[in-house]
């Protein structure tokens, strides 16, 4: 906290910098032509404006500058937060001048140094996205040297490099800019026994650059990607939002910090409340009312406490081949006409929202506004909605469309789409999909001298669209979805929930081991988030297990008593672990994609001193028992432990477990054990 309050302070005029850890100047830059924004941008010369501290402990303050030169304006919106070592900032250009300004470009939204203390060797340590494989989420370290001779190395996340990397892991689209499909746009650098996290809020192309120049000084830099364009008079650009968070100690207490952070300054809030995950029971829309109906009927039968009634796609346009899941029916191409269809609901969805909400669920409905398929409706009577990605700027038919967010009229109609269906069907979730590749798009429809203008506005737009909706029915939330979790970052999470983590759980050739080790990866950074048991089919305890999460989803695809009462049980199982999720995160084993390996982590709540641990043995493991240590267990204390599946319960001295370390047997493969504990506040002797 002190480390930070130093750095805020230098930047606030308020103190010197440390000038052997970060840049002794702003953590930002840009270019407009060939003056570098170093050439003014100075923290002596910013005037600066302090907001008072608020009820969610932040406090914002704005540095300005202004440039005779160039006609330029920069604002620095800095927010720091009174509980945590972290700060972030915000960086706007503006043409004050009467003519265009040269081409705005490098545009950093970081742009600094970490310098290791005592020269340690960096270690940077980062996630994959979600391109919808086994391998998503998967937490890796790399140290930054090329060899032990060569002690430098380079980490570049940019489109070129990413496409590379990419396509050598078969990515079905190795050039996707959006925000997290490539990678989580999180980093944690590691210098020793401390070590600097950094997080982007973007949700379209960024890029990043690790460089570490071998005597453990290292240069962080971050921002949007490919923006060069001239500002017109009185037009106004943005960066990447930037967050840094510093820790000491040991890499998982940075990870828990920044869990932490997420949780209570970047996740979405309902009248100040944070918005809690739902367990939600997933029916695709493209099946008739009255089989939604019978599936109703049957929830209340077995009384099956879900959150959500979670209507899928399909449901929508005016196609006439079925579709009972996913994989079939002529839905897809019915993108951009968000009616219910006739031939399925009649027209409307009353009955089906009428139903969830008299079960005691809250009502979800997936929508995709942003894209459309050519010979739509909307596509015929207002073509200027959308942007074709095509050279010659034609819209041909049956092709997807990208709803140009630039356009005032254009997000009007998406907000009068989404707006009219939560009025008319008492949406309480609403989630929205992204199943287009943005880029393409957004580069063709750039004019001369503005390359990168497109997507700023197309970002922003989004934004505000999310915003608009949040402000004009304060009861929705938004589930975020992006061909899966492809749109993750700081921005977006603040807005809506990522309970669709990956694709990858649509297809029967999902593996369990994958879903866990997703889990393991994604679990690193983000408290809140999703996961589809496996299938869209029957399926087990071990199932479940693999899934767990605060946000899990259940596929309410079942024919017999015992199945239903399957799906009872793993609804409840995963309310009962929910609350643990905002705890820290503890995993007890490393080997990620191994199927002859155990998956085992615990959660715990300081707080209420409470954890909750899960192992996972899986199909081919040899290994019947393994020994954990519980780093959470005080020694000082006794500990009550329970077996959630027998409800067998006892209690150990902390000292002993933490001594002899805390065993898990489990004694068939494809098997699990799932336990609570807590501290033993009964009074000796009893």
């Amino acid at each position: 906290m002190e480390f930070i309050k130093r750095w805020k302070g230098f930047l606030l005029q308020q103190g010197p910098p440390d000038t052997g850890r970060y840049v002794a100047d702003v953590p930002f830059s840009f270019q407009c032509g060939d003056r570098s924004s170093r050439e003014w941008v100075t923290v002596e010369a910013a005037k600066i404006q302090s907001d008072d501290w608020q009820s969610d402990n932040t406090r914002v303050h704005t540095l300005t500058w202004k440039d005779g030169q160039t006609s330029l304006v920069c604002q620095m919106t800095l927010k720091e937060f009174r509980d945590f070592p972290a700060f972030q900032w915000i960086v706007s250009v503006r043409n004050d001048g009467e003519n265009d300004s040269a081409k705005v470009h490098d545009f950093w939204g970081i742009d600094t140094n970490w310098n290791a203390v005592g020269n340690a060797m960096p270690i940077l340590h980062r996630s994959i996205g979600s391109p919808g494989h086994e391998d998503d989420f998967q937490f890796r370290g790399e140290v930054m040297h090329n060899s032990m001779w060569d002690k430098r190395r380079r980490i570049a996340m940019d489109s070129p490099t990413n496409a590379a990397w990419a396509q050598a892991h078969s990515y079905l689209l190795p050039s996707d800019k959006r925000s997290s499909a490539i990678w989580l746009p999180f980093f944690n650098y590691q210098t020793g026994g401390d070590g600097l996290i950094t997080g982007l809020g973007w949700s379209g192309a960024w890029r990043a650059y690790f460089d570490h120049n071998g005597e453990g000084n290292s240069t962080i830099r971050a921002g949007v990607e490919n923006f060069d364009s001239i500002l017109h008079p009185g037009e106004t650009v943005r960066s990447t939002l930037n967050l840094v968070l510093y820790w000491r100690g040991e890499l998982l207490h940075g990870q828990n910090m920044y869990r932490k952070l997420v949780l209570e300054h970047f996740s979405p809030r309902i009248g100040g409340k944070l918005v809690v995950p739902p367990v939600s029971g997933v029916v695709w829309g493209g099946i008739p009312t009255k089989k939604h109906l019978e599936i109703i009927e049957t929830i209340k039968k077995y009384k099956i406490p879900l959150d959500v009634y979670w209507f899928d796609a399909g449901w929508y346009g005016t196609g006439t081949v079925p579709s009972n899941t996913v994989f079939e029916g002529d839905w897809g191409p019915m993108a951009g006409d968000w009616r219910p269809n006739p031939n399925w609901h009649n027209g409307t969805l009353k009955p089906v929202s009428d139903a969830a909400h008299s079960a005691g669920m809250k009502f979800l409905v997936w929508v995709e506004p942003c894209r459309a398929i050519q010979g739509r409706p909307i596509t015929l009577e207002h073509p200027e909605f959308f942007l074709s990605g095509n050279a010659d700027g034609k819209h041909h038919d049956g092709q997807a469309l990208l709803l140009d967010l630039d356009q005032p009229t254009s997000l009007r109609w998406a907000l009068d789409v989404v707006g009219g269906l939560v009025r008319d069907y008492h949406v309480d979730w609403y989630e929205e999909d992204f199943n287009v590749e943005p880029g393409m798009y957004l580069e063709l429809a750039d004019k001369a001298d503005r390359r990168g203008m497109k997507e700023m506005r197309f970002v922003e737009g989004h934004f505000a669209f999310w915003d608009t909706l949040r402000k004009e029915f304060p009861h929705l939330a938004i589930l975020n979805c992006a061909s899966g979790g492809r749109r993750i970052d700081l921005e977006s999470i603040s807005r809506g929930q990522p309970l669709w983590r990956t694709d990858y759980n649509c297809f029967p050739e999902a593996t369990a081991e994958s879903t866990q080790d997703q889990s393991y990866g994604i679990l690193h950074w983000l408290p809140i988030q999703g996961a589809m048991i496996r299938g869209w089919s029957t399926y087990d305890t071990f199932e479940a297990r693999c899934a767990l999460s605060p946000g899990m989803e259940c596929g309410l695809v079942a024919n017999t008593e015992q199945e239903w009462l399957q799906i009872k049980a793993n609804v409840i199982q995963a309310l009962r672990c929910k609350k643990y999720f905002w705890g820290d995160y503890y995993p007890l084993t490393q080997q990620q994609r191994n199927p002859a390996a155990w998956m085992a982590y615990h959660l715990y709540l300081p707080a209420e001193e409470q954890g909750m641990l899960l192992a996972l043995r899986r199909s081919e493991s040899n290994v019947r028992a393994m020994t954990f240590d519980l780093l959470t267990i005080d020694p000082a204390k006794r500990w009550r432990f329970e077996d959630y599946d027998s409800g067998e319960s006892w209690s150990a001295p902390g000292r002993e477990i933490r001594e002899k370390g805390m065993e898990i047997v489990i004694p068939n493969r494809r098997d699990s054990r799932l336990i609570f504990y807590s501290v033993d506040h009964t009074p000796a002797g009893q």
